[in-house]
C-alpha cells in the first residue's frame, strides 16, 4: 500500500489519500480519482500507477507540467519516499506503507521545541536544529516523525505546532 499527502499551495492543511488503485488520475475532472479544483490544473494532469512492487508518475500532457521536485517528468519517472510530486497548485508527497492513523505517532519531546523565537523573516515550514540552531525545513512531514538534522545529523522530532 502507498498514499499521497496532498498539500494545495496557498490553502492551509492537508490531505492523506490511499493509493488503493493501481493507476489514480490527479487532475480538476470530477472523473479524476485525486480531484484538485483549480485552474491551475488540468483536466487530467498526472497519474499515480503502480506497476508491480514501483510506483510511478506519469504526466498526462499537462499544460503547465509535473515535477518530482524540481525535476520535470517526461512521460514517467519512478517514486521514492517522500518524493514531492508538483502538478499546478497541488503539492504531492508519495510514502511507502498505509496511511499512519493519529495515535501512532508519537508525542514531540523537548528537543523538538524550537530554541529561539520565530521571527518575520524565518521559514513557515521549519524549526530551529536543538543542537545547532540553524533551521531545517518540516514541510511535508507529519507530528512526531522523526528526522535528522541536515546540518548536524542530529536527530530531531516533528512538533504538533509550530509558533
Amino acid at each position: 500500500m502507498a498514499y499521497l499527502t496532498i498539500r494545495i499551495k496557498g490553502e492551509e492543511g492537508y490531505r492523506r489519500v490511499p493509493l488503493d488503485k493501481d493507476r489514480m488520475v490527479l487532475g480538476r475532472s470530477s472523473a479524476c480519482e485525486l480531484l484538485i479544483p483549480s485552474t491551475a490544473v488540468s483536466r487530467e494532469h498526472c497519474a499515480f500507477v503502480r506497476e508491480g512492487e514501483q510506483w510511478l508518475v506519469e504526466d498526462l500532457g499537462s499544460s503547465n507540467g509535473t515535477r518530482i521536485g524540481e525535476r520535470k517528468v517526461d512521460g514517467r519517472a519512478p517514486l521514492a519516499e517522500k518524493d514531492m510530486v508538483k502538478a499546478g497548485v497541488a503539492r504531492c508527497t508519495f510514502h511507502l506503507g498505509p496511511i499512519p492513523n493519529a495515535d501512532e505517532a508519537s508525542e514531540p519531546t523537548e528537543e523538538a521545541a524550537p530554541t529561539r523565537t520565530r521571527g518575520a523573516d524565518d521559514p513557515q515550514d521549519a524549526i530551529p536544529c536543538s543542537d545547532c540552531g540553524k533551521w531545517m525545513s518540516i514541510a511535508h512531514r507529519l507530528p512526531g516523525e522523526r528526522m535528522p538534522c541536515p546540518f548536524c545529523d542530529k536527530r530531531q522530532t516533528v512538533p504538533t505546532l509550530i509558533s
